[in-house]
């Protein structure tokens, strides 16, 4: 199998040390015109053009969200299985011309990243949801956050018409697809977002409230100036709860993944908690786990139905209409 990788940025090089240690792999291209080529025996593209003659199998788009559906378009037109990291693109029209073009490609697959669904810790919470152990939720409190710094605002991040917007495009996305993931369709949506730490046409802070058609509540909060690295997702049932605190990813920056939950066990309004287990997890399988599922349907020659181009479309629509209702911040 040959893979290419466009964008070798730090996204770009965790792919590729996974993929790298898959014996079914033949080659591994990399195109991105901005990597300091090194001493390192890799085979690095200066063009995309005459792509069909290496005979890629499935690519991997790494790059930042104005150039995903470019990328993206490009490659599914050259029937190339796709994988796209978050932010599936910079604005929503994008991704609906992705999808007119897929339509006909009944062979490929198109898959968006979104890792933090593949963390041990999600996939727990998601078997308690589906098990019904604390019975039905009743709300969940998110909370998501970063300290800015200059990087972030000199950058293309710091750019509303190449990032598409500010935080909750950038990190709070990852929460807007759980809460999906944890709750399903979204019925109504209030939001409020604010610019008054960057001064730019971004968000620095975006406080969101989301309702299901089953009158569960989640609340969003995705901030540039949480001095503190934080992730948080309180999940209370009507029969118990469940505390994710931290997590693992890369930077490191995010503490120690603890999650804990407790069961009432006696029939409410009348409360008697079962003692709290406590849930370390000391690794972060998210990127292997999320690589190794594409590259084995791939492999396997299966679809893949799960983190579709519809998915995305669902999640961008969120998020434009989040926009919609805040657009003071952007003029």
């Amino acid at each position: 199998m040959n893979i290419l990788i466009i964008g070798f940025g730090k996204v770009g090089k965790i792919r590729f040390n996974i993929i790298n240690k898959k014996n079914y792999i033949k080659n591994i291209y990399i195109y991105d015109p901005f990597y300091q080529k090194n001493k390192k025996k890799m085979n690095n593209l200066n063009s995309l053009n005459h792509i069909e003659n290496l005979k890629i199998d499935a690519a991997f788009v790494c790059v930042p969200n104005f150039l995903a559906a470019k990328y993206t378009t490009f490659l599914i037109k050259k029937n190339i299985h796709v994988f796209c990291e978050k932010p599936p693109s910079n604005n929503i029209n994008n991704l609906k011309k992705i999808k007119k073009i897929f339509k006909y490609k009944k062979n490929l697959n198109l898959m968006y990243g979104f890792n933090h669904r593949h963390h041990e810790s999600i996939k727990k919470i998601l078997s308690f949801i589906k098990s019904k152990k604390f019975g039905n939720i009743l709300w969940i409190r998110s909370r998501y956050g970063k300290p800015i710094d200059n990087n972030y605002i000199q950058g293309w991040r710091g750019n509303l018409k190449k990032s598409g917007g500010g935080i909750l495009i950038d990190q709070g996305i990852h929460l807007l697809d759980l809460i999906i993931l944890f709750l399903g369709k979204v019925k109504n949506i209030k939001s409020l977002l604010s610019n008054s730490f960057v001064k730019r046409k971004i968000e620095d802070n975006a406080f969101v409230i989301l309702e299901n058609f089953f009158k569960q509540t989640a609340s969003i909060h995705s901030t540039l100036t949480q001095w503190r690295h934080l992730f948080s997702i309180e999940i209370f049932f009507e029969k118990g709860y469940v505390v994710l605190n931290g997590l693992r990813t890369p930077s490191g920056n995010y503490g120690d993944e603890v999650l804990a939950y407790c069961k009432n066990t006696i029939k409410p309004p009348g409360i008697k908690w079962s003692k709290t287990i406590y849930k370390r997890y000391k690794t972060d399988r998210s990127f292997l786990t999320e690589t190794e599922f594409f590259l084995k349907k791939i492999k396997d020659k299966k679809k893949i139905n799960v983190c579709s181009i519809d998915d995305a479309i669902y999640l961008m629509d969120i998020i434009n209409k989040i926009y919609k209702q805040n657009k003071n911040i952007f003029i």
